[in-house]
Parts: C-alpha cells; sequence; structure tokens
C-alpha cells in the first residue's frame, strides 16, 4: 500500500486526533539534553511506510531543535480548528540531516540517543538550511539493486491535464504516451467530437491519477521506495541522497528543471518566521 493510500485514509480522522490526539499511552522521560532516536522495534506502520526507520535521530520539528521528551512531542502536534495539519520534522541518518513533512502526528516510540550522536548531529543542524514552509513538498526516491535513483514529485503538476501526451513526455513514460498518441488518431479520425470527450476523459484521468502513474513504472522498472525527504527543490533531494550513500546516483540528474536557491535559515508558517 502507498503512502498516499495511507494518507488518504488517515485524512478523514487527522483533524480530531491533532485536536485531542488519544494515541497508545506512551513512557516519558527526560532527554537531558540528548536528541530522541526511533527505538528498535518502535517504528509505527505510517512512518514506515513513509519510509523511516529505526535509529532515526529527530532533531528538531518545524525548525526548532527538541529536547522535551516524548510527551511533549506528542503534544506538538495538537491543533486549533480550521488549522493545517502539517509539520516539517528534521531527522539525522548515517550521518545526514534531512526533512520530512507529515500530515498526522508521529506514532513511533523514541529512546535517546548516544551524547556522540548527539554532538554529531546538533553540529550538522547548525549548518542546516531552511525554505520557505510553504514552498516544501514531499519527494519520493526509488532505487533499484544498483543505486540508480528516481526522484518523483507528489504536487500535481497542471501539465497533466492540459496535455497529457506532453506531460508523459516530460518524465519518459513511454507506455502511456504511445496509448494516449493512439487513442487520439483513432478517434480523431472516426469523430472529432468524439475525439473532444476522449481527450477530456483523457486529461482528466492523467492528472487525478499521475502519481500512481508515476509510482506504478517506477516500480515496474525494478525499483523500490527507498526515502521520503521533504525539499523545496529536486536538487537539494538529490545532494541529500547522494551524500546518505555514495553510491546512489540519480537517474536523468542533468535534467533537473529546479535551481537551488540560497536562502537564510527561516521557517515562515502562517506569515510568521522563527529565528534558529
Amino acid at each position: 500500500m502507498s503512502e498516499e493510500e495511507l494518507s488518504q485514509d488517515q485524512d478523514a480522522n487527522t483533524a480530531e486526533e491533532s485536536v485531542g490526539f488519544a494515541g497508545p499511552e506512551i513512557v516519558d522521560f527526560e532527554q537531558n539534553g540528548l536528541l530522541l532516536k526511533i527505538a528498535t522495534n518502535g517504528i509505527a506502520i505510517l512512518d514506515y511506510v513513509k519510509r523511516l526507520k529505526e535509529s532515526d535521530i529527530l532533531v528538531a520539528v518545524d525548525g526548532e531543535v527538541y529536547t522535551d521528551g516524548p510527551q511533549k512531542l506528542r503534544d506538538r502536534f495538537l491543533m486549533e480548528a480550521g488549522d493545517e495539519p502539517k509539520w516539517l520534522l528534521t531527522f539525522w541518518r548515517d550521518g545526514e540531516l534531512f526533512d520530512i513533512l507529515i500530515n498526522s502526528p508521529i506514532q513511533s516510540e523514541f529512546g535517546l540517543a548516544t551524547e556522540q550522536e548527539t554532538e554529531w548531529a546538533m553540529e550538522q543542524f547548525s549548518t542546516h538550511v531552511y525554505g520557505e514552509f510553504s514552498s516544501y513538498q514531499n519527494y519520493e526516491i526509488f532505487r533499484d539493486r544498483d543505486g540508480i535513483c528516481d526522484i518523483l514529485s507528489l504536487e500535481k503538476d497542471p501539465l497533466a491535464f492540459i496535455l497529457p501526451s506532453l506531460w508523459c513526455l516530460k518524465y519518459r513514460l513511454y507506455p502511456p504516451l504511445a496509448a494516449i498518441v493512439a487513442s487520439y488518431l483513432v478517434t480523431f479520425f472516426i469523430n472529432i467530437y468524439l475525439f473532444a470527450i476522449v481527450y477530456l476523459i483523457l486529461s482528466r484521468f492523467v492528472y487525478a491519477s499521475q502519481d500512481n502513474i508515476m509510482r506504478s513504472f517506477t516500480l515496474f522498472a525494478g525499483k523500490s521506495h527507498y526515502m521520503t525527504i521533504a525539499s523545496t527543490n529536486e536538487n537539494d533531494v538529490s545532494a541529500i541522497v547522494k551524500k546518505i550513500d555514495p553510491k546512489n546516483k540519480i537517474r536523468y540528474e542533468a535534467n533537473a528543471i529546479k535551481k537551488s536557491a540560497v536562502i537564510h535559515k527561516v521557517i515562515v508558517n502562517n506569515d510568521s518566521a522563527t529565528e534558529n
């Protein structure tokens, strides 16, 4: 089951859970300046679907270093009615920081990182750069056995509705491209009105299903879900993936569209900024 499908199942209850979250009882403890680390056998299903791992170290929530214990972490996800369920968590894994967006409270169990791990993570966090909170999106990274990675954006692309064939060409989805072009040609020569109807139907279908189409053909190519990383651009995601494992290579990296921007370390949320 994909992350999107699980997220849809959770969305109906997210607001109620966040206003008065009543999850399983957790054991609270003082962090004493140490960071929280996902415990062995403590990973929750929803967090696993996002490809968080045991021993991932939680460094910050919405740009602020977190050292207040597991119980108060649960309280960080409380919301007022009308608030958007969206939080940016910063984790440290294998010597590298990465961010991830979640729309429901994290449910994994935590232990404590060691003093050495905390020192390493905090040293890296001192140079960690954030963008505007509203510009973050999750990217899914799929990798094959040879370390070749595809980076998939989960943001809806309007091109999929306007020109489905061009959208398929943009992401090199040649089988659905061939099927769409064949449908256009057949219906165009039969009846122009039939062509218009088929065009609208295919446009709506491709736009609504673009995430699943991209995932399906990535899995068909022998790749599996490796990580989920939140960022403001694809170039930064590419850099993190290669730092976590130098053997990783990004397919079609030379064709990256978005350009990385140098920005100040600040999170902007609801027209207010939090300086770190």
